[in-house]
């Protein structure tokens, strides 16, 4: 059961038990004189607001970074594939791979050279 409180006591109040908060230790009453003056309000309020602005604009920063080096590798890739496909081309076009791939359809190489057929055009029409 609960027991009865002594009114000429009072509560039991413990004066050598005294409990420190983590914001304890950054009292600043004795430089403000127990209140916190408007104008650092402001300033605090300002500043906490640039903050925030400059670790908005340096993320997305960091992301513009990251995408212009995903385009330089994909650029590099096609780079690497037009250079390959072009080599192969180069590969194929010439006479003796055409000689390889005539020999498959049994046509021979021709050895008369192509004649050259001149028309002359009257300018005067």
């Amino acid at each position: 059961m609960a027991k009865a409180i002594d009114p000429k006591k009072g509560p039991k109040q413990s004066s050598d038990t005294k409990k420190e908060g983590i914001f304890d230790s950054f009292n600043i009453d004795y430089f403000t004189g127990g209140e916190l003056p408007v104008m650092w309000v402001k300033r605090i309020s300002f500043v906490a607001l640039l903050v925030f602005v400059n670790i908005y604009y340096s993320m997305i920063a960091d992301g513009k970074l990251h995408q212009i080096q995903k385009e330089k590798a994909a650029l590099e890739e096609d780079r690497a594939d037009y250079t390959t496909q072009k080599a192969e081309y180069m590969k194929v076009s010439k006479q003796s791979n055409l000689e390889e791939t005539l020999k498959r359809y049994q046509i021979g190489v021709s050895t008369i050279p192509p004649t050259k057929i001149i028309i002359q055009v009257n300018k005067d029409q």
